[in-house]
């Protein structure tokens, strides 16, 4: 082969190769100006142990959707003022969606309709009647209910039961509290409705929280009731469910309301997509079958 001949193939490769350097860099350069979209999750100021699986959920779509979550917790639990102000500040900041748990339905409500953000909100827990509402992902009240019933009447038939709830104006809440109280009595219990307030001693032989957020707090407390019933999941409610201090508690898969809920925040921020009110499959968790197979994923979801 002649001398020219081989310089001439070399260039040819270096070419080629040079040509792939270009096309490659290009394609990372591209692959580094995807968008990345801003999602604010504002809680109602719970306990954080009670959102881990939820955020373990939330950070998995997260990746999957170039998503940058800004986590915020009102620092008075339950004040649906700082909520409000933690949601302004968020969409000022950036924020494209919010992803909240409202500490005050009504208040709310009311919030949203009045204020001017033009940005996506998708509910957990509650579900909101307002125009900025894109999505909602609840628990089912009626069936909650009536599995935490026949939980305490299947162990506690003629007991005194204190119902405890927080934002008692709250539908789903409402709901469960009138089908609660109807059950129990029905069962042959006295009933009495009492509503949440922090610093207040919690009082009753048989207590049920009918919400995640109230029974968040009562298993935070330093005395806990001898018997206590409620809805929701947090690290140390699971704790207290395997010391036998929590009876039984109502759960839904909070990894998956977390991944459902960016997923949605994100189709609602590219497409003006409204997703429909889910109302989560749930479950009721003893102390006998907290480590069962069948609720691993559901309590102990990795990421």
């Amino acid at each position: 082969m002649k001398k020219a001949e081989k310089i001439g193939i070399i260039a040819a490769l270096c070419g080629i190769i040079l040509l792939f350097l270009i096309a490659s860099t290009d394609f990372v350069l591209e692959e580094n100006r995807k968008e990345v979209y801003t999602i604010a999750f504002v809680t109602d100021g719970s306990a954080d142990d009670r959102f881990q699986s939820l955020r373990k959920g939330m950070e998995k779509a997260a990746k999957k959707w170039n998503v940058d979550l800004v986590v915020d917790a009102p620092y008075l639990s339950g004040n649906a003022a700082e909520q409000e102000a933690a949601i302004e500040e968020a969409v000022e900041n950036g924020a494209q969606a919010v992803i909240t748990v409202p500490a005050d339905q009504v208040q709310m409500e009311k919030f949203l309709d009045q204020s001017k953000l033009q940005v996506p909100v998708i509910t957990l827990e509650k579900e909101l009647h307002s125009e900025k509402k894109f999505g909602a992902y609840i628990y089912d009240s009626e069936k909650a209910a009536k599995k935490l019933a026949r939980a305490v009447l299947e162990e506690k038939k003629d007991a005194s039961i204190a119902l405890y709830a927080s934002d008692v104006s709250a539908k789903e809440t409402a709901n469960c509290l009138d089908i609660l109280e109807k059950e129990l009595e029905d069962g042959g219990c006295t009933v009495i409705r009492r509503q949440y307030r922090q610093g207040f001693e919690i009082e009753g032989e048989v207590v049920v929280a009918a919400d995640p957020y109230t029974f968040s707090q009562i298993v935070n407390l330093q005395k806990i009731p001898d018997r206590l019933y409620g809805i929701g999941c947090s690290n140390k409610m699971l704790t207290l469910l395997e010391e036998g201090k929590v009876c039984a508690a109502v759960i839904c898969n909070e990894y998956d309301k977390g991944y459902l809920s960016v997923e949605a925040a994100m189709k609602s921020i590219q497409n003006g997509t409204r997703q429909r009110t889910v109302k989560m499959e749930q479950v009721l968790v003893r102390q006998e079958n907290l480590y069962d197979k069948e609720y691993e994923a559901l309590l102990f979801p990795i990421s």
